[in-house]
């Protein structure tokens, strides 16, 4: 399930989707409940997990730390219609191309952040619970170092 066109530039990104990848272990995406908490420690604290509610909804079940510590509280258990409207509308249409073509999505985007704009790359990781549907998002996402002129435009599956 490699894809060519894939640009990743953190390389924490890198190798959250190689390891994605290995967990694919030839399926189209791998089981959630395979997963070990404990091979996801190297970007635990960047991580998001995203429950898929009723195929309409994403509910936040994990947020990593340095989430926490940017954005000023934890989001745990909060759907992200709770999140100002156009934020929400770029969240439910990057989830919802992850869900419904069971593939990776990744971008980067510049946003003010309590008036400093920093530059974010993002990875959407499609999982499964049943080996089928997609049940659960893993979210990697890192500032990057030097700002990349990229606004919140459409995602892009990898």
């Amino acid at each position: 399930m490699t894809d060519e066109t894939l640009v990743l530039r953190h390389p924490k990104l890198l190798s959250l989707y190689a390891f994605w990848l290995e967990q694919c272990a030839g399926a189209p995406l791998p089981l959630a409940s395979a997963l070990n908490p404990a091979e996801l420690r190297p970007w635990l604290g960047n991580l998001l997990i995203m429950d898929v509610v009723r195929g309409a909804d994403f509910v936040y079940s994990y947020y990593g730390q340095s989430f926490s510590d940017s954005f000023g509280e934890d989001r745990v258990g909060q759907s992200i219609a709770r999140l100002p409207e156009g934020q929400s509308d770029i969240l439910r249409a990057e989830y919802d191309t992850v869900r419904s073509e069971i593939k990776p999505v990744a971008r980067v985007y510049t946003a003010d952040f309590d008036g400093v704009p920093s530059t974010w790359e993002r990875l959407v990781l499609p999982l499964s619970e049943d080996g089928a549907t997609v049940g659960k998002l893993l979210v990697g996402a890192y500032k990057l170092d030097r700002p990349h002129p990229i606004g919140m435009g459409t995602p892009r599956p990898v």
